[in-house]
């Protein structure tokens, strides 16, 4: 292999135009979304289009909906394609079950012109052949059986109405070259590349076949695709040739792996785009997280804009070498992109987040745990849409930097959303440091400040600063004068700043808790 940028010449006097061809077949895959963010990116870049083609030929596969989680998923990203069949274009139609006349057109004539043939061959033999190349050892590969029969015979099969399918003829004893902008040159040994079928037998056509004849229907220029499609591409090149149409420019993108170097596969939870939805994470975050993945940004910065994302890319810059997905730097960049919204926009983007949850149940391809329920979600929606708007603005402003996702904002408000027992449980965590005779009398004097307060923030905080006096009036930590009152109010050790939190909750419910507390010791 050996690199090549001659690959990129040939699709310059043309006007830039990507694909994203994704198939109705379950969940949205973050790898769709990793390949449409690079199609939309180098469009724009460009002056192109970005084309969205539905490619549901595999009616086995087929899922009712899933086209509508495409578009929803790609609404979210803000990743709108500029043609499509809900966008409109001058190429469509943009769903290949309704192309199917074109595809059968193009088979046809591959057989005329003898560079495709008829196969009749039954499942059976084809798992019988499969079966004994296996065992001796061979790569599984189509017998050409069918590719000898002479015309009289093939015309007697179809006379008689016997199922085939449509197989294309690989030549024998041949290199096939192909380049790849991010891998440069690829050779391939002909004998290892399969008849495949690009008809079947029910008059759908196989992904290779179509895929060809729309991408230069479409005038694409540039086919972005994985590196699963590596294996496919000397079919691709021969059926171009064979069609006597130009290539566009192929990139095969890297891979997507977790951690462990295992590949991001739909088994688990966090390949589905909802995944991401429901964990409550921002989609710019994940998109710049996402950029990321197998490429750099020339000045190494790790957050940047979506139209600097535009200014700086290059296709060439992608690396062939498969990215890892570290979860963990993708919560830190989340929680980057949480503190630069306005408290307005946190509250926005929080409503819309609940109002998902919400809505929608969990699509992906394992359980997805969470310590919400549905109703913790309709708790806070209602909770919020109640509350004042100057304590909805500061609810907002002490977590912005406390949550790396939505996610987070449970338990550490439960204070807020939930009541909590005065029992053992509680008596035992509220006197961890003191006992129950200083905790009551402590406990006692800060209830006397509060039912004495106006319970204005800037009381609230005045109040903060004498509790903060009291500790060297008491000889006590700074930590554990304020630990007492923090379990009191919110039934945990840990809460958002504590007198805030007073504040959103309201006068009446805080001496409600501390007078329970206090009955309690």
């Amino acid at each position: 292999m050996k690199n090549s940028n001659s690959v990129q010449n040939k699709s310059k006097i043309k006007k830039v135009r990507t694909r994203l061809g994704p198939s109705p077949t379950g969940f949205a895959h973050l790898g769709t979304i990793y390949q449409a963010m690079i199609d939309k990116v180098w469009a724009e870049k460009n002056g192109g289009q970005f084309v969205l083609r539905i490619e549901d030929t595999d009616i086995k596969r087929f899922v009712e909906g899933a086209e509508n989680v495409i578009y929803d998923s790609l609404n979210w990203f803000k990743l709108i394609p500029d043609e499509g069949p809900i966008y409109g274009g001058e190429y469509g139609p943009y769903r290949q079950s309704e192309r199917l006349n074109l595809y059968k057109k193009y088979a046809e004539k591959l057989v005329k012109e003898d560079k495709a043939y008829y196969c009749f061959c039954s499942k059976e033999r084809l798992d019988e052949v499969r079966k004994q190349q296996q065992n001796e050892g061979k790569q599984p590969m189509y017998d050409k059986h069918c590719r000898h029969l002479s015309k009289e015979e093939v015309q007697k099969k179809l006379d008689a109405g016997e199922s085939h399918v449509i197989r294309m003829k690989v030549p024998e004893n041949e290199t096939i070259i192909v380049e790849d902008l991010i891998r440069g040159t690829i050779e391939f040994d002909s004998n290892l590349v399969d008849d495949q079928v690009i008809m079947k037998s029910d008059g759908f056509p196989t992904y290779h076949l179509a895929v060809v004849v729309d991408d230069h229907l479409m005038n694409i220029t540039y086919v972005i695709r994985g590196p699963e499609w590596i294996t496919s591409f000397p079919k691709h090149k021969l059926l171009y040739d064979y069609l006597g149409w130009e290539m566009p420019v192929f990139v095969h993108t890297p891979i997507i792996n977790n951690m462990d170097g295992s590949k991001l596969s739909k088994r688990q939870g966090h390949a589905s785009v909802d995944w991401y939805r429901r964990k409550g994470y921002l989609p710019e975050a994940v998109l710049n997280f996402i950029a990321l993945l197998g490429w750099s940004h020339p000045e190494e910065k790790e957050i940047f804009s979506w139209q600097e994302y535009v200014n700086v890319f290059d296709l060439k810059n992608l690396s062939a070498v498969n990215p890892k997905l570290d979860l963990k730097k993708l919560d830190w960049m989340n929680g980057q992109y949480m503190q630069t919204l306005t408290n307005e926009q946190f509250l926005d983007k929080l409503y819309n987040w609940l109002t998902y949850c919400i809505d929608n149940e969990y699509v992906g391809a394992t359980e997805y745990e969470t310590h919400w329920t549905k109703q913790d979600y309709i708790d806070v929606f209602n909770w919020l849409r109640n509350l004042d708007e100057d304590k909805k603005l500061l609810f907002a402003e002490i977590n912005k930097p406390r949550v790396k996702i939505f996610e987070d904002l449970l338990p550490l408000n439960n204070l807020f959303i939930k009541n909590f027992n005065i029992d053992e449980e509680f008596i035992e965590l509220l006197n961890k440091y003191k006992n129950s005779e200083e905790n009551k009398e402590h406990l006692e004097w800060i209830a006397d400040l509060l039912k004495n307060s106006d319970f204005s923030l800037a009381h609230l905080k005045n109040i903060e600063l004498q509790v903060k006096n009291r500790a060297d009036e008491v000889g006590w930590k700074i930590m554990e004068v304020f630990y007492p009152i923090r379990v009191t109010v919110a039934g945990s050790k840990v809460s958002p700043p504590l007198f805030e939190s007073m504040f959103i909750l309201g006068k009446e419910k805080v001496i409600e808790r501390f007078d329970k507390a206090l009955e309690a010791l």
